[in-house]
C-alpha cells in the first residue's frame, strides 16, 4: 500500500541509518533507492541491502527533485512517502500505525503528520500549520507527508525549483482543491543542515516565485516580502553570533512553545 523512496548522494552513514530504520518496521513497503552514482562506498551498501529494495535506480541527475521524480515513476503502491538519506521513522511501528490511518481515510489525497529535527544535541518538534489561502512558505516537511502515488505521477515535482518544490506540488494541490488531513502522529525524525537549511536566501527566493504563481494576493506579496527581510536579518546575526548560542536560544524557545 506505502511505496517508500530513499533519495542519496554520497551519504554513505546517513543511508545505512535510513535503511536500517525501514527495515525494522513491523510492517513492510515497497522501497525505492535512487542514488546519484555516490563515489564515497553509498553503492555498496545499497547493494548489500538489494533484497529489502524492490528498485535500485544509480544514476547521474541534476538535482534531488529529478532523483524524487524517478522514484516516483518506479513506485507501484497506492501511497508514496518520501524518507531522505540521514532521516529515520519515528518508531518502528510507524509505518503499522500509517497503514491503518491511510486504509481508514482513502478518500483524502494527502495526509500529514509530525516530523521532529535532529539538531547536534537535542530534539525538536517541526513547525507545522495548515496550508491556506495565505500560505507563502512550507508549513510541514515532506517527510510527514504520505500522499497518492497518482496526484505526484500526474503532477510531478518541478525541477526548475531547486530547493522548494515539494512547497510547489502541495500549494498546487491546494489550489486544485484536493482533500489534505492532518493527524497528530510523529512519523519521523529528520536530519538538519540539508541543502535546504544551507541556502535559506535561495528557498525564500524560489517561495517568491512559487508565491506569484500560484497564491499571488497582494497580502501574500507583502508577507513572502517581509519574510525575505527577516531572513536577511537573522542570516546577519548567525554571522556574529556562534553557532552553540544560537542553538541554546533555539532550544529555550522550543521549550517555551511546548
Amino acid at each position: 500500500m506505502i511505496s517508500v523512496i530513499v533519495v542519496s548522494l554520497n551519504t554513505r552513514k546517513d543511508f545505512l541509518n535510513t535503511i536500517e530504520s525501514i527495515i525494522s518496521q513491523t510492517k513492510k513497503v515497497e522501497l525505492i533507492v535512487v542514488d546519484g552514482n555516490s563515489t564515497d562506498g553509498t553503492i555498496n551498501e545499497i547493494n548489500k541491502y538489494s533484497k529489502f529494495i524492490e528498485k535500485i535506480i544509480i544514476e547521474n541527475d541534476d538535482g534531488i527533485y529529478f532523483a524524487m521524480n524517478k522514484g516516483i515513476r518506479a513506485c507501484k503502491k497506492k501511497w508514496i512517502y518520501f524518507l531522505n538519506s540521514g532521516d529515520v521513522f519515528f518508531e518502528n511501528t510507524t509505518i503499522e500505525k500509517m497503514l491503518e490511518i491511510l486504509e481508514k481515510n482513502e478518500n483524502f489525497d494527502v495526509i500529514i503528520g509530525n516530523s521532529m529535527v535532529r539538531k547536534k544535541n537535542y530534539v525538536s518538534k517541526s513547525p507545522r500549520k495548515i496550508l491556506n489561502k495565505n500560505t507563502v512558505i512550507s508549513c510541514f516537511s515532506h517527510q510527514s507527508t504520505f500522499t497518492k502515488a497518482e496526484l505526484l505521477k500526474k503532477y510531478p515535482f518541478n525541477t526548475k525549483f531547486k530547493y522548494a518544490s515539494d512547497f510547489d506540488f502541495f500549494l498546487k494541490l491546494f489550489k486544485f482543491e484536493k482533500k489534505f488531513l492532518y493527524i497528530n502522529n510523529v512519523v519521523s525524525i529528520n536530519k538538519s543542515g540539508g541543502i535546504s537549511d544551507k541556502n535559506r536566501s535561495s528557498v525564500f527566493s524560489e517561495f517568491k516565485n512559487i508565491v506569484l504563481n500560484l497564491n499571488n494576493s497582494f497580502l501574500n506579496i507583502i508577507n513572502i516580502n517581509i519574510l525575505i527581510f527577516l531572513n536577511s536579518i537573522k542570516k546577519i546575526i548567525k554571522f556574529f553570533l556562534p553557532n552553540l548560542v544560537i542553538e541554546k536560544i533555539i532550544f529555550y524557545l522550543d521549550k517555551l512553545k511546548k
